[in-house]
């Protein structure tokens, strides 16, 4: 398990500030409540539609097309289309919610003993007066989601018992995330900015921002951050925080450059829009079409899959970076989008959320070699992105060029070590985006991201009033396309629905070193960008949203409280994650496994004995090597270092020998040890 990355899923799905809202679905609903048991035998029902459903004093909330309902004794059973994710809800009487969870587990598992892993008593916030939730420890060797959580209104707790494989929550997490946001007590006050006029933005106001931004920047050790708020195409706001590069005094300024990540995709669908105004292929164009050497490992999917769907997150391809990451030195474009044919859809398409980052990486190539077929996928992508974006939108600094970048003003990436503190890394761990840049790839700065969130806000607008893109095409990139929870939605290359009731458009991203979020509110002509130095400041960005929020429509002053709690309960989660890691690991144990080791999708990586400890090599990054002792008396290599701190290894006994296994979700990678001749990279 990654460090960090304990399941508390319900917690984060309940108490964010980013949550936002699709529209309601466009199929039939069935019935209005779950569906009453037999007298004799209680059957699940599939649901053939999206169908509301409430228990006793809940609000409706919806169960996705394909789940199984079953209602006993006032309780709802939901289970996911494989039967292998299940969601308990049920009414629990009583005044205090964590007593409510291990009633709950009583009347529906009598037998229920795990130990609990993590417990959390979140700020009570929209309209809650307690939230209570615990994280269980699964089964050894079992790759299991187990958590309670338990949200008390007067005296009725509202609780949810989610049970799955890891696999199937990740594969229906959206799904679950309707459910698990919507089942809300019909007592609730919860705040709504649903039709407030927002409020000037006066200096006093934008001074109050301000000082929280530099107070949570210095709360979560941040080294520079830079943020700039736009209304209309007037910049009211922009400033940097802090400094390029921990050790170093060099500031940052509305100049530096940072890495946006996955906020590229937004300027990826604008070019994309562009190119469909410009005639070359519709949003419904089949992507062989474009591209005829393109394939997935599903034939048939394949042939489904129009220009939208590579960029819509929503045609069933799992998350899938491991590729990216291992190696990617001297990688083109072409040979990332050959790798896709390793890769095979585990949802169907349009069924469900599921973030892709090679599926944006082909859409993107795809649609800039319709524009440039003579030249290599990666020169005319950026080719096209800077004549049809970059210098079309006067965005003069940002660039897909490393080289470039590294010549200007720019900030230096920070990754986590295991310990809990930002280290600088070199500039070229990032290198990783370089073959997937249209799905995070741009360098860019307050400056250039400013002009282009007023294009956004004045529908395709240049801030001269040239219209760059047509407005048709550009609001086709906020059209829902799949629900990611019961108020947000995934579009082209944005996230699309909205915040306590205000209407919200935005994208984040993150790569090994940076982090960057982009969100504008098109109701109050309002938008903000938000770059920074480290992997990994969610706290930081869901905390600054929120307080822009409470200035422009004068909500509840609960950022600052959002943030301390958030911290605070990633501490203990990254502190739980490393109470079995020996940092020191036995050198005996790690002299038999030295050596190269490989496997298809990722590469060779080396791990050699040095001093006092050892190197995990991946080739493009090392790190040092710590050691955990399974239950089962097993033993995993733990990576210490950025980029990726907390990733394991699990040492395994397989038809053939010793393997080397990473273990995610959806994916398991096997590393077989190479003989001595064959060790290194070529």
């Amino acid at each position: 398990m990654r460090l960090g990355a304990l399941p508390l899923l319900l917690l984060t799905s309940c108490t964010a500030a980013t949550t936002t809202a699709a529209p309601p679905s466009s199929a039939p609903a069935p019935q209005a409540t779950a569906p009453a048991p037999s007298p004799t035998t209680v059957q699940a029902l599939k649901l053939d539609a999206a169908t509301p459903m409430k228990t006793a004093s809940s609000t409706p909330f919806t169960v996705s097309a394909g789940w199984y309902v079953t209602e006993d004794q006032g309780r709802l059973l939901l289970e996911d289309p494989e039967r292998q994710l299940r969601l308990t809800l049920l009414e629990v009487p009583g005044p205090s919610a964590e007593r409510a969870l291990a009633e709950a587990w009583k009347q529906t598992q009598p037998g229920f003993a795990l130990p609990v892993m993590h417990s959390a008593h979140p700020p009570a916030q929209d309209g809650w007066d307690e939230v209570f939730q615990n994280t269980y420890e699964p089964p050894a060797q079992e790759s299991r989601v187990i958590v309670g959580l338990a949200r008390r209104k007067g005296d009725t707790n509202y609780v949810i018992l989610l049970d799955g494989a890891a696999a199937a929550m990740e594969r229906r997490g959206a799904q679950a995330n309707q459910v698990l946001l919507g089942f809300k007590s019909a007592r609730l006050s919860e705040e709504s900015f649903a039709g407030k006029a927002p409020l000037p933005l006066t200096p006093e106001r934008l001074r109050s921002f301000e000082s929280f931004l530099e107070q949570a920047r210095a709360t979560m050790k941040i080294p520079g951050v830079a943020v700039a708020v736009v209304q209309g195409n007037q910049v009211l706001y922009e400033k940097g925080f802090g400094v390029r590069e921990l050790g170093k005094p060099e500031p940052v300024t509305p100049r530096t450059l940072f890495l946006i990540g996955s906020t590229s995709k937004s300027l990826t669908t604008l070019m994309m829009a562009r190119l469909v105004d410009e005639g070359l292929f519709t949003w419904k164009t089949p992507a062989t079409q474009l591209l005829p050497d393109f394939s997935l490992a599903d034939a048939e999917v394949t042939k489904k899959l129009t220009v939208q769907n590579t960029v819509c997150a929503c045609t069933g391809m799992p998350r899938q970076d491991m590729e990216m990451l291992f190696e990617y030195a001297g990688v083109t474009g072409e040979q990332r989008i050959s790798e896709m044919r390793r890769m095979k859809p585990t949802t169907r398409i349009g069924e469900t959320y599921q973030y892709s980052n090679p599926m944006v990486t082909a859409g993107g190539y795809m649609a800039a070699h319709a524009a440039e077929p003579g030249l290599p996928l990666g020169q005319a992508y950026d080719r096209v992105m800077q004549t049809r974006v970059f210098d079309a939108l006067g965005m003069k600094s940002t660039t897909f060029d490393f080289a470039r970048a590294a010549k200007l003003e720019h900030a230096s990436p920070h990754g986590m070590t295991a310990t809990f503190e930002y280290v600088p890394l070199p500039l070229s761990v990032e290198e990783a985006v370089v073959p997937v840049r249209p799905a995070g790839g741009a360098w860019s700065n307050l400056r250039d991201m400013e002009r282009y969130v007023m294009l956004e806000l004045s529908k395709g607008r240049t801030p001269e009033g040239q219209q760059l893109v047509s407005e048709a095409n550009l609001l086709a990139r906020r059209e829902p396309q799949v629900k990611m929870s019961d108020t947000m939605s995934y579009g082209l290359g944005l996230m699309v629905g909205e915040d306590h009731g205000a209407r919200l458009i935005h994208h984040g991203g993150n790569t090994l070193g940076f982090s960057s979020n982009m969100f504008f509110l098109p109701d109050a002509n309002v938008g903000v960008v938000l770059l920074t130095n480290v992997q990994g400041d969610g706290p930081f960005r869901s905390a600054v949203r929120r307080k822009f929020l409470e200035l422009l429509f004068d909500g509840r002053d609960e950022a600052r409280t959002q943030l301390d709690f958030a911290l605070k309960n990633r501490r203990e989660q990254l502190e739980k994650g490393m109470a079995d890691i020996r940092v020191k690991p036995d050198l005996e144990w790690l002299k038999t496994l030295a050596g190269t080791w490989h496997n298809e999708g990722l590469g060779r990586v080396t791990l050699r004995v040095e001093g006092a400890g050892a190197v995990f090599d991946a080739g493009e990054w090392r790190s040092s090597v710590g050691e955990k002792q399974e239950n089962d008396g097993s033993r995993t290599l733990i990576l210490m270092d950025p980029p990726l701190a907390g990733f394991d290894f699990q040492s395994k006994q397989e038809a053939g020998g010793t393997t080397l296994v990473l273990e995610l979700p959806q994916q398991r990678y096997v590393f077989e040890k190479q003989a001595a001749q064959a060790s290194g990279k070529p």
